[in-house]
């Protein structure tokens, strides 16, 4: 009866998890295809067992034997969340249906009586256990090599990211449950083949489900996962960034900056502007850190679009900011963050082991002509006058 009562109470925090997760796709960076899949089949499974067991309904019925070897599917669609969460694409590829092929297999020999009598059930239902066993296995091994080498392992990541920190903890959390969830599965089925039971999966459920239920209240409680970085990172910003009004505060903010822009706005704008009035400062101080301490710009490529994922907020809120409340274009403001990058570098000594050619390279210029030019704009000196000034 307990057990009846804990699928059910699963199931209702599941299909919870379901309709919360859909209301806050669209600025959830953890969410895919996939993770909904996961969580709409053990919902729906946990609450046919529950509702069928408790006697609230009697049309569905729990399934056991080679029926129960389709919720298999969970194990790939776990990989392929996993795949998706690290390359962050939305379009999914026909060719992931290729993870299928072992699921209908076992499930074809289990209900083809004239396999069940072939070499691969020589040993009876120790034989599922088996197979089952190697294909776990399989994918945890996959998932590891995936995580590790994209996510937990992966070297020159910026420790100022904060949405590949949050990726990588959800990460390690969800493999973790993987993990133990997979032993007591392996468990239950290994119990079932040993007394010759249909193979369910269920001999060890009180263990799966408290599992799952950890899975559903780490989604449930920590906003970074439910809604997203963006809107976090929104809530966040109206909690530290400093009151305005002071001296002190207007002159902390670099003079690139205009706190009240006078511009005239269209329509558009002034409804964006009303989303982040009071995130301005906090934008602006992340700004000029991702540009003096993580160096973001020393990537050719930097556009609007990495720094608002540096911040995790919608690239309009970056493109807004440049606009109304920058006195220089994006592009210069890059520019004079790759020559004070620069200047730096040289202060800290590059130029004893490397060339101005490497140094213009090194702060994302695309050769030394460009760099040559910046230099002078900013500085008032070429790069050679400027080492010999500083030489003197």
């Amino acid at each position: 009866m307990i057990e009846s009562f804990l699928f059910l109470f699963t199931a209702i925090v599941g299909i919870v998890t379901i309709a919360l997760m859909i209301t806050s796709y669209k600025s959830n960076p953890f969410y895919n295809v996939f993770l909904l899949l996961i969580i709409v089949i053990v919902s729906i499974r946990f609450l046919i067992h529950g509702s069928y067991e408790l006697g609230i309904q009697t049309v569905l019925a729990p399934k056991e034997g080679p029926p129960s070897i389709l919720y298999l599917i969970l194990i790939p669609c776990f990989y392929l969340y996993y795949k998706n969460l690290v390359r962050q694409k939305k379009t999914y590829n026909p060719k992931d249906l290729k993870h299928l092929i072992f699921i209908i297999f076992l499930y074809v020999i289990n209900t083809d009586t004239t396999l069940k009598e072939s070499f691969i059930f020589h040993y009876g239902p120790i034989a599922n256990f088996i197979l089952i066993g190697l294909f776990v296995v399989f994918y945890l091994i996959l998932i590891f090599r995936l995580l590790s080498k994209n996510i937990w392992f992966k070297k020159n990541t910026p420790i100022s990211n904060v949405h590949f920190s949050l990726i990588k903890n959800w990460s390690i959390y969800l493999f973790t449950l993987n993990i133990l969830g997979s032993i007591a599965l392996l468990a239950s089925i290994y119990k079932e083949a040993n007394s010759e039971s249909l193979i369910s999966g269920k001999s060890m459920a009180p263990f799966i489900l408290i599992f799952w239920l950890f899975i559903f209240f780490k989604i449930l409680i920590s906003p970074e996962i439910l809604y997203g970085l963006p809107i976090l990172n929104k809530k966040l910003l109206k909690f530290t960034a400093p009151k305005l009004g002071t001296e002190q505060n207007l002159e902390s903010v670099n003079k690139n900056w205009i706190l009240e822009p006078d511009s005239q706005q269209n329509h558009q704008d002034l409804k964006l502007q009303e989303k982040i009035k009071s995130n301005i400062f906090g934008y602006i101080n992340e700004i000029e850190k991702l540009s003096d301490e993580a160096c973001i710009f020393r990537n050719p490529k930097a556009s609007f679009t990495d720094i608002a994922n540096k911040l995790g907020v919608p690239t309009s809120h970056v493109v807004y900011l440049f606009k109304y409340h920058s006195n220089i274009s994006f592009s210069e403001f890059r520019m004079r963050s790759r020559i004070k990058d620069s200047l730096n570098l040289i202060d800290q000594g590059y130029l004893k082991t490397n060339t101005l050619e490497s140094l213009a390279y090194k702060t994302g210029f695309a050769s030394y002509n460009p760099f040559f030019s910046a230099f002078k704009k900013v500085t008032s000196y070429s790069p050679q006058d400027y080492l010999k000034f500083k030489k003197h």
